[in-house]
Parts: structure tokens; sequence; C-alpha cells
């Protein structure tokens, strides 16, 4: 977005818990969901075969491959983005969720943490379509960011969802 100079950008109050959104409020995220969308070609569901890496470089930073473990009871990180390392401070690839943050690099809620990504990724699995979402920071040092996200199922080729692709951005508060 480019500002006019004395002009502010003007971001909405950070929601108090995640919220479900209709669609979604960063660009970004819009892009990925239309990339995903297209995938489908017309099927309800995107396969994980159907995603090409090389058609989505700038994403590859922001974006999650989670494996669903035991039929949603648990899931597993298959990928963790780069830009997403950094932020957490956390490298999460191969971990279950219900285990992230069980040595935090950052003043965080791990049980909060667990609670709202096992909490996103069992509503993406029971309502079989892409969802997104802003939430804030469960990190008391990061109180200005919110979070923006999408989760959205793959099927392994046979209808069944086999993975979950995420893409996470952060807005800062002014």
């Amino acid at each position: 977005m480019n500002l006019s100079e004395g002009e502010e950008r003007r971001v909405s109050p950070p929601p108090e818990k995640p919220m479900f959104l209709e669609t979604p409020e960063h660009p970004d995220l819009a892009q990925f969901a239309a990339y995903i969308d297209a995938k489908r070609a017309g099927r309800p569901l995107a396969s994980r075969h159907d995603i090409n890496p090389a058609e989505i470089l700038p994403f590859l930073p922001h974006l999650v491959v989670l494996d669903v473990v035991d039929a949603g009871e648990d899931f597993r990180v298959r990928l963790f983005g780069t830009a997403l390392v950094e932020l957490m401070r956390e490298e999460r690839t191969g971990q279950l969720v219900s285990r992230f943050a069980e040595r935090p690099a950052i003043p965080t809620d791990p049980a909060e943490l667990r609670s709202r990504w096992l909490t996103i990724c069992r509503q993406t699995l029971e309502r079989r379509q892409t969802l997104f979402f802003k939430a804030p920071t469960v990190s008391p040092e990061r109180a200005f960011m919110v979070y923006h996200g999408m989760f959205a199922p793959l099927t392994s080729g046979s209808g069944e969802i086999g993975q979950i692709v995420a893409m996470m951005m952060t807005v800062g508060l002014r």
C-alpha cells in the first residue's frame, strides 16, 4: 500500500482472541488462497500433488505444511517456513502441534498456542474448506502484532484429507 506523506496506515484494532473471517484481510493470503482455489480445478479440495513450490516461491517463507496424525488427534509439521522460524525463533519442522513451545525462545503461553493451532487445524478438517483468521499473538513481548492466516485442507488424491497447507503473515499495530 502506498501512502501519501503524512498519511497513516489505519489498522483495525487487534482481536482479543482468534477470529475466523469469511475472506482474508491480508493481500498475500488472498493471493495464495486464489492459487489454492485454482488448483482445486472444480473439485471439492485440492490435492497435495497439485501444489508446485516453483509456482509459489514468494510465499514459501510463510508456509506451514502439516500432516494429519491419527485422524486429526494431532498434526505433525512437515515444513515450517523460514520467515516463521525467524519470527518464532523456533524451528518447528518435525514437531507435533501438541508439543509446540515446550521450550519457547520467546515468552509465550504454550497451552494457548497449542490450543489455537489444534483448534484451527481441527476446524479445517471438520469444515473441509479453507479457513481464514486473525489472532493476537500469545507472546506478551509481541502484543503489537496480529497474525493473519489461512489453513487449507489438501487431499492425498483419495478424497481423504492428509495434509493442511497454512500461510501466516503478521501485521504490526501503530
